[in-house]
This record gives structure tokens, sequence and C-alpha cells, in this order.
């Protein structure tokens, strides 16, 4: 009889051979939890109705431009021009974060340095996936809606829009999903690592936020165009991690190392 610790759930069922060896054919797909399922529903209708409110001018567009000029009001005020007025500003460095040269090495190289640790190639897919969610989502959004950013009347190079904004959905993603990569949530050892991966994503989480705070505060994007990127960025991930799935995932957004690893 196979004993399976706390905490570790069995793949497939034993040979009845006995020769210890699971039994041919395809390996079993593990959804989501209904939970889980509910939040990623929750995100794509949070898409699905900002999008839907920006091309039909909806109510939010109202509230887009009575934030801007709230945000603006105090941003040009002398008090606090500081902030954004030069490149090496507060703000201005954390929409930094959300560019490609910045935010796509960082997760290569946590994704790397994942690989080396675990010794197996899997995080690489992870991280590779992940970037190419990015780039087509983000660019055709952009192009389909052609959404102009504040103060502009035409569109930027290439025809793209600023909805959803891009520096919010690259920096979530990428910062985010380095992360997880990098604190694998396991079931042992319990304490300090778990303290450590809590830690790690609530700082990330704060400075996905600054990032899309910054990129209004510049005004470089509507507040609903940041709404949207975070949304977007948190499914790109989940989706990231399926598609990288092969019976019980190596790395996941709730758990990792149930079954084989």
């Amino acid at each position: 009889m196979t004993v399976f610790s706390q905490g570790e759930i069995p793949l497939d069922p034993p040979d009845a051979s006995g020769s210890g060896e699971p039994p041919a054919g395809p390996r079993r797909w593990h959804g989501l939890r209904p939970a889980a399922a509910a939040g990623n529903g929750g995100l794509v209708l949070v898409l699905v109705l900002l999008t839907v409110n920006v091309l039909a001018d909806g109510p939010l567009v109202g509230a887009d431009q009575r934030i801007r000029a709230a945000v603006q009001a105090r941003a040009t005020a002398p008090a606090w021009r500081w902030l954004s007025d030069s490149w090496h500003a507060p703000a201005q460095l954390l929409v930094g974060l959300g560019s490609y040269q910045v935010a796509v090495p960082v997760l290569a190289a946590c994704a790397l340095a994942a690989a080396a640790r675990r010794r197996t190639l899997r995080p690489l897919p992870v991280a590779l996936a992940a970037v190419v969610l990015l780039l087509v989502t983000v660019t055709a959004a952009k192009i389909a809606v052609g959404r102009t950013g504040p103060g502009l009347t035409t569109l930027g190079s290439g025809g793209l829009g600023v909805f959803p904004s891009g520096h919010t959905t690259t920096a979530t993603v990428c910062l985010g999903l380095a992360v997880l990569l990098s604190f694998p949530a396991r079931p042992t050892p319990p304490a300090r690592p778990a303290r450590a991966r809590r830690a790690a994503v609530a700082a990330v989480a704060v400075v996905c936020l600054l990032v899309g705070a910054a990129l209004v505060w510049c005004d470089y994007h509507w507040f609903t165009d940041v709404v949207a990127g975070w949304a977007l960025a948190v499914l790109i991930i989940q989706v990231a991690l399926l598609l990288n799935r092969q019976g019980s995932p190596p790395w996941s957004i709730t758990r990792w190392g149930r079954g084989r690893g």
C-alpha cells in the first residue's frame, strides 16, 4: 500500500501490475478552483465593461475626465511638480518600471534563476508565454479600441491608442510573474519561505499600484486605462501558467509542489 504524506496528492493510480510505474495515457488536467474561476470571470467582466465604455463613450469617460482634472490640478501645482518634472523624478522612475526594456529583462533573469535553482526548464516557457501574450493582447487592444491619450487628439505612432495601459500591464505581468517564479508556493517548509513569498507578493503589488498611479499623475493615461491594464495582467499571468501545466503544475499562483515537480 502506498502512503502519501500530508499535502501530497497522487496524479495517477498505481499500476496494478506492481511495477510501480503509472499506466500509460494522457496526463490529468487540473482546472482552476471555483473561487479562482469566479475571480477570473470577474476580471473578464471588468475588461469587457471598460472596453464597451470607451467604445460607446459611456459614463466612465466623464469620470476619467474628472479624475484627470483633479489629479492634474495637484500634479502641476508648484509644491508637487517635483514628483514628475524630470526624467529622474519619482513618478517618472515608476513609469519606467513598466517599460519593456526594464520589466522583461527582470522577468527573464528571475525565470533563468528559478530554472537553475530547480533544475528544470519549465519556468522559461511560462515567462515566454507571458511575454508573448502581453505583446499580442495589449497591441491588439490598443489598435482595436484606438483611444486617444489625455489632452491628445490623435493616436500615437503605429495607430496605437492608450487603452489598456501597456506600462501598467507590462509591469504587473513581468514583476508579478517574476515574484511567483522566485517564491513558489510550497506546502513545505512552511514558516519562513511562506512569509517571504507573501512579503514579496505584497511589495510587488504595491509597486504595480504605484506604477499605475504614476501614469495617471504624469498625464500619460486615463484612470480606466490603468484599471484595465491591471485586470488584463492578472489574466495573462493565469493563462501563461495554465498553458504550461502538465499534470499538477510546478508553478501555480495558489500552490506549488502538489505531485511531480
